[in-house]
Formats: C-alpha cells, sequence, structure tokens
C-alpha cells in the first residue's frame, strides 16, 4: 500500500484489513487522477477515528467541538512535511452511511477519503464556483478509483 491507514484503538474492531486495504487503494487512485505523484501519496496519512478524537481534532483546529465526518489537513511538501493527512470518524461514517452494513459503511468512507483528498489538493466548497470546481474534481477521482459518484450538497449540477 502507498498510502499509510491508521486506525484507533476505540473504532479499531470496526475497521477490518479489508476496508483499511480498500481505503487506501481508493485514496491511492483518486490521487493519481488528481495529479499526485507517488512520492506525494506515500506521504498522505489516513487515520481513522471516533467521535472522541474527531470532536478534539475539530475544537484544536477550526475553534469549534463538534465531531464531522471528514477533516483534512495539509502538510508543506515544500518544507518536508508531505502531503498532509486525512481524519475520518468511523462512528460519523455509521451514522450517516446510506447502508447500515459493513459495506455501506466502506462505501461511505471510500466516498469521505476522495472528498479529504480533493481537500488536500487544495479545492474547497465554500463559495459556489469553487464547489462546483471540486465537485468536478470528486467526478473524475470516484470514476478512477471506480467507486459511485459522490452525492454533495454543494456544487449544483456537475
Amino acid at each position: 500500500m502507498i498510502v499509510r491507514v491508521q486506525v484507533d484503538r476505540d473504532v479499531q474492531a470496526a475497521v477490518d484489513r479489508d476496508t483499511r486495504r480498500r481505503l487506501a487503494e481508493v485514496a491511492t487512485r483518486a490521487g493519481r487522477r488528481l495529479g499526485l505523484s507517488t512520492a506525494s501519496l506515500r506521504t498522505l496519512g489516513l487515520r481513522i477515528v471516533g467521535d472522541a478524537t474527531m470532536i478534539e481534532l475539530h475544537r484544536r483546529h477550526l475553534g469549534t467541538a463538534h465531531a464531522t465526518d471528514v477533516l483534512s489537513f495539509p502538510g508543506d511538501e515544500d518544507a518536508g512535511l508531505g502531503l498532509g493527512d486525512i481524519a475520518i470518524d468511523w462512528d460519523q461514517v455509521r451514522r450517516q452511511a446510506a447502508v447500515a452494513s459493513a459495506q455501506g459503511w466502506a462505501d461511505e468512507a471510500v466516498q469521505l477519503v476522495v472528498h479529504g483528498v480533493s481537500h488536500l489538493i487544495g479545492h474547497d466548497h465554500g463559495r459556489r464556483p469553487d464547489a462546483r470546481r471540486m465537485l468536478r474534481a470528486e467526478l473524475r477521482a470516484a470514476r478512477s478509483a471506480s467507486i459511485a459518484a459522490p452525492v454533495r450538497p454543494y456544487g449544483g449540477r456537475s
């Protein structure tokens, strides 16, 4: 695997080896489609956490203490710090997945990986034109990773 995946102890039993491998593969394929080199992808960290950790990360980095499904933390490749990290809240994945099963949760998580990678390469969805560009990038990445097209509340029609 090119992308390293770390699963926090509190959700470790819920995220099996196949799901970890799939998340790493999706991050790799999506990242390549979005223009990232293998060297950059080797510096991408994917961390699977529970609500408590995500709330702390959100509080520490964004100033508000609540759970969210995914956060991206860009690194500084020029300074040798790598591409960055993505944190996915597995408790939130389980709540928002369309299907409450191991497969449904994995399907939701891979969507969040693509979203997180899109943020790491500089996309944002705060303004409508930016959101449209981000959605187009996510659609390209999803096709390359052979996953379902993302459904997003932003970006309008692609």
